[in-house]
């Protein structure tokens, strides 16, 4: 059991998601001056931290097993699967999110309605976590 949480693919998955939390810590230090630690378990902005993880794991696999193998198809195809739904799930999360209120604000004209901060997930937001975990599984 212990070989399973110290080989390659595993610590991998696992650097490539904390790298993306981390990015995500230091861009808002950087830009609004001062530290928001609850950047490290939000899961919105970019990088995305699953499509980093699953990216790395992915490479860790191939690195490992080969491409040829049914081990890195089978990862390859988990990869894809947990990339695109992170941009769906999200984006259909923030349009509900939108559609509540927009009845909120029909329900309730004189009282102000709070704004909610977006859901979603951009392509860039998916695709630099793509490319970190793709990165960070290349030069580690």
């Amino acid at each position: 059991m212990t070989d399973f949480f110290i080989s390659r693919p595993v610590m991998l998955g696992f650097l490539g998601g904390l790298t993306a939390q981390a990015i995500k810590v230091l861009s808002f230090l950087l830009i609004e001056k001062r530290i928001n630690f609850r950047r490290f378990v939000e899961t919105d902005g970019a990088p995305n931290m699953h499509s980093a993880a699953f990216a790395a794991l992915s490479v860790g696999v191939a690195q490992l097993a080969g491409v040829g193998s049914l081990e890195f198809a089978v990862t390859a195809c988990f990869t894809a699967l947990v990339t695109v739904d992170m941009w769906n799930v999200k984006r259909a999360a923030s349009r509900q999110a939108e559609v509540v209120d927009l009845l909120l604000s029909r329900l309730r004209p004189q009282g102000p309605v709070p704004a909610r901060r977006p859901l979603s997930y951009s392509v860039i937001d998916v695709m630099t976590g793509t490319v970190l975990g793709v990165a960070l599984g290349l030069l580690l």
